[in-house]
This record gives structure tokens, C-alpha cells and sequence, in this order.
């Protein structure tokens, strides 16, 4: 058998990214993460014939919001 040198994978020629793109890499799965969240969403509430409706509260001074779930039918 031939004798054979082992190479580091990891590492090799390439720095850590920088802060900057740390960032826009993490930017970048939060919005596609927020995108397939919105897609199952929106799916789950056409099969189940029902729409989302915001609503505000104010209550003591204070001003929140929920989301209700109303069918349609």
C-alpha cells in the first residue's frame, strides 16, 4: 500500500468570514426562514378556509396586538 499524506479539509484556504458578512449570511436566513414560516402559513389557512385578522388592543394606556383566526364559512 502506498503511502499517502492526509490534508486538512477544514480551513484550507479560506479565512472566517469577516463580522460584515457574518451579518448578511445571518440577514439572509432569517428572510428565508421567514419566508418558508409565511409559505406554511399561508398554505395551512387555505386548506383550512380561514383568514388571519390583525388586531390592536388597547387596554390600561397600553396599546398590543394579536392575530385571530376567523373561517370564512
Amino acid at each position: 500500500m502506498p503511502d499517502h499524506e492526509q490534508k486538512a479539509v477544514e480551513g484550507e484556504g479560506k479565512s472566517a468570514p469577516t463580522p460584515a458578512e457574518m451579518k448578511s449570511m445571518l440577514q439572509a436566513d432569517r428572510l428565508a426562514r421567514e419566508q418558508r414560516a409565511a409559505a406554511r402559513i399561508k398554505q395551512v389557512l387555505q386548506e383550512e378556509r380561514c383568514v388571519m385578522n390583525p388586531v390592536m388592543v388597547l387596554a390600561n394606556g397600553n396599546v398590543s396586538g394579536r392575530i385571530e383566526i376567523t373561517a370564512v364559512d
